[in-house]
Formats: C-alpha cells, sequence, structure tokens
C-alpha cells in the first residue's frame, strides 16, 4: 500500500484562506485610514465607513476557513461556522478524482467551466463528478487523502447497501 493515504473515518479537515483574509484585511485597513482621516479633519463620517467596514471585517471572518468533512455518508464542505455548507450524499457521486484547478478560477465559492469549486487558496483539488451529470471541486492542501477517504467511504456504502433480488 506504498503511496496510498491510510484514512480514517469520519474525516475532518480546515484550510485558513490566507490570501482572503490578506486582502480583506487591506480592504478594512482602507476604511479605518479613510475614517481616521475624516476624524483628524474633525467630520467623522461612521455612518460612511461603518458598512464598508462592517462587509470587510464580515466576509474575512466568514470566508477565512474551509472545511471538509466526510463521515459514512455524506461530503460536507462549507465555509466558517457552516456558512455556504454543501452537503453531497456519498450515493449520489458517481466518481472523483484530483484534479488542479486554473490559476484564474479564484478563491471562494465559484462557478467553474468545470462546476462549482470551493476554494480557500491553491490550486489542488478533488473532483466530484455526480450522478445527475454536475460536478463540485474542493479545494484542499492534502488532495491524495481526500480522494482516498472519499473512496473508502463510498466502498463502505456500496458495502452496507441492500443487495436487490433478481
Amino acid at each position: 500500500m506504498d503511496g496510498i493515504p491510510e484514512v480514517q473515518l469520519p474525516y475532518h479537515h480546515s484550510q485558513i484562506g490566507y490570501p482572503m483574509i490578506a486582502a480583506l484585511a487591506f480592504g478594512s485597513i482602507a476604511q479605518l485610514r479613510s475614517l481616521a482621516r475624516d476624524v483628524r479633519k474633525h467630520k467623522p463620517r461612521l455612518w460612511m465607513h461603518a458598512p464598508g467596514l462592517l462587509l470587510f471585517v464580515g466576509v474575512m471572518v466568514a470566508f477565512s476557513r474551509l472545511a471538509v468533512d466526510v463521515d459514512d455518508t455524506v461530503v460536507s464542505v462549507g465555509y466558517a461556522a457552516g456558512l455556504a455548507r454543501r452537503r453531497i450524499d456519498l450515493r449520489q457521486i458517481e466518481r472523483a478524482e484530483t484534479t488542479k484547478t486554473a490559476w484564474y478560477a479564484g478563491w471562494g465559492i465559484r462557478f467553474t467551466p468545470d462546476g462549482l469549486l470551493y476554494n480557500a487558496w491553491g490550486r489542488k483539488g478533488v473532483r466530484l463528478h455526480l450522478v445527475s451529470g454536475k460536478k463540485l471541486t474542493i479545494g484542499t492542501d492534502e488532495p491524495e487523502l481526500l480522494l482516498a477517504t472519499i473512496e473508502a467511504a463510498r466502498a463502505q456504502v456500496a458495502e452496507s447497501a441492500p443487495v436487490a433480488a433478481a
């Protein structure tokens, strides 16, 4: 079993989106600088800067961490505190494969030519081909382990499925 990672269910992995945090922190700092400039001019316009600052901080907190879970029934992917969570029944996965996303696919939740993409950062991932014909790519820094875990969970589901009488 050389090269095949050892899997254990349930699987949980979180990946922090450092580039997203940096970009949104930059936006937050820009809002704070504008507010500080207005305060120095004795024209504090908090009403003008607060919505932007709250938006940047809120999005930074909400989309800073991508969590992937695999148990004996579903693959679940979503951002901090379950925001924008997607749950895929293992029986709905036709096949899965490791992939490398295009550099321009970006981070966050995206519609791409290869289907829906959940990505915190980086270009590695696991693409799920669903029986409906749709595709979902999960960005991860450990694609081989995630793929092996999904395949092991799918095998367990297939073994436990009742055999139809002929």
